[in-house]
């Protein structure tokens, strides 16, 4: 964890500003907001999966008023009656997801009190028990599918959750060199302004001596006055890549820091075999193929179970018994038997559920042909920033080295410029090859180090160390 005090001009190293982005940051706090959805989603799944208890009942129905009533004779009259019914039903069910059967245990008690009329009393109906089972045939089980889709979709959660705080890294890095590069900018053009003040004034004097053409003088001015506006845009551009920085880093966007140019380079080697498989391994790409492909399958499945015949099948078995007193109510049971087969069976729909299972099958082919492309795409894009890693890092090495030249270079013809040795054109040639060097060396560095954290983000793995990346302990799996 990073700590550093407000309010005061602090350093900053990339790996700090890392350290900061990922405790502090916005995008940080999104990660773990998606993380915790995503787990509770799951939860949610997993409760489906188990054994459900309900309870649920009227406590009472009453009504009142005139309504047909069957009389001895077999006639119906209508007659005033007033009663209040009251029910309670206790059920535990559970669903098999490898058949898509539903299998339901239930235990209910009902009373009837008649409140007027000749028939006053009261009146218990039990069902202690019964079984129920319903038993689609030939249809789309759909229990069967998300037990398959869900473990994926959650194991793709938590390495999405280490992906973006890895792409946290990687634009931190970015937002990191756009202040780097702002700052060393500032500090060129104020290093450039106050030599060519000096040189200027040490123009005039050999002016008013004679020593040099007023063109020469009018071209010394000119470069005062470039270096002033080359401050003043340079500063500007500093205030909104610092602005970019504290905004994604979290800190108070009016706080001011220096940082640390990050000129030590890692040292390692860079396979880009392994680079391909520790991204098959840690990726959560390669889980998001699988899933694709099973849930493209699912529509086919879906499309197949509803374009042929549907046949449901409930039984139930159990006992029942009534009586005017609640303990006569529980003995001598009666059985209590059901069978219901119910079909359903397409005869004339015009090819609907045809064209559908055909779209679903063409959206299978789409889905495969895509997720090969995809794949052969990504793993080019891994196999190719493995390749050039190396060579950016000699190139730093050599801009670093070209820089070191320019800068030197730069010093010796200002120092032979005031003694009058060079001409202010060479003098120019060489403020603007030092001003060049420096910036291609700080783009070199730029480079390689978002070319690092960006293998680093595409294979989930730490080739300095050699491991794969876990940016936060992996929680226990509910």
């Amino acid at each position: 964890m990073a700590n550093f005090s407000y309010g005061q001009l602090t350093k900053l190293t990339l790996e700090e500003v890392i350290a900061l982005a990922k405790e502090k940051s916005l995008n940080a706090q999104i990660a773990v907001n998606k993380k915790d959805n995503k787990y509770w989603e799951y939860r949610n799944y997993l409760a489906t999966t188990l054994p459900n208890l309900s309870l649920s009942g009227n406590l009472p129905n009453y009504k009142s008023g005139i309504s047909p009533v069957n009389q001895d004779d077999g006639s119906t009259a209508f007659r005033k009656n007033s009663q209040a019914s009251s029910d309670l039903r206790v059920s535990l069910s559970q669903n098999i997801p490898w058949t898509g059967t539903k299998i339901s245990l239930n235990s209910e008690l009902s009373r009837i009190d008649i409140l007027e009329g000749k028939d006053t009393g009261v009146s218990y109906s039990t069902t202690p028990l019964y079984v129920t089972v319903e038993q689609p045939v030939f249809a789309f089980n759909k229990f069967k599918w998300d037990r398959k889709i869900a473990p994926l979709l959650y194991e793709e959660s938590k390495k999405e959750f280490q992906e973006e705080f890895e792409n946290i890294s990687y634009r931190a890095t970015q937002n990191f060199f756009q202040l780097l590069l702002a700052q060393v900018d500032v500090a060129i053009a104020q290093k450039n302004q106050a030599n060519n003040d000096t040189i200027y004034n040490i123009g005039k004097g050999r002016y008013n001596l004679g020593k040099i053409a007023e063109n020469e003088l009018l071209q010394l001015q000119l470069n005062t006055l470039s270096s002033s506006r080359d401050v003043s845009t340079a500063k500007i551009a500093l205030e909104s890549a610092r602005l970019n920085l504290n905004t994604f880093i979290g800190r108070p966007k009016g706080e001011d820091f220096q940082l640390i140019s990050p000129d030590q380079l890692p040292i390692f080697k860079i396979d880009p075999q392994l680079a391909l498989e520790e991204a098959k391994k840690n990726r959560k790409q390669y889980l998001a193929f699988k899933r694709r492909r099973i849930e493209a399958k699912r529509e086919v499945a879906r499309a197949k179970g509803n374009s042929s015949l549907n046949v449901n099948v409930i039984g139930s078995y159990g006992v029942s018994q009534y009586a005017d007193d609640i303990h006569l109510a529980y003995k001598d049971f009666n059985e209590q038997q059901r069978l219901r087969i119910g079909f359903n069976i397409p005869l004339v729909d015009w090819k609907q559920r045809k064209s559908k299972l055909l779209m679903a099958e063409a959206s299978q082919k789409l889905t495969e042909n895509t997720i090969t492309q995809e794949s052969q795409l990504f793993e080019q894009e891994i196999i190719v920033l493995a390749q050039k890693i190396p060579i950016i890092y000699d190139r730093v090495k050599s801009t670093e080295l070209a820089n070191k030249i320019a800068q030197k270079q730069y010093e010796i013809s200002r120092q032979r410029y005031m003694v009058a040795n060079i001409s202010i054109t060479d003098l120019n040639l060489s403020l603007k090859g030092k001003d060049s060097a420096s910036s291609s060396y700080l783009r070199a560095l730029r480079e390689f180090w978002t070319s690092y954290y960006q293998l680093r983000m595409l294979t989930m793995y730490d080739f300095e160390n050699q491991h794969p990346i876990i940016n936060v302990p992996e929680e226990e799996k509910p």
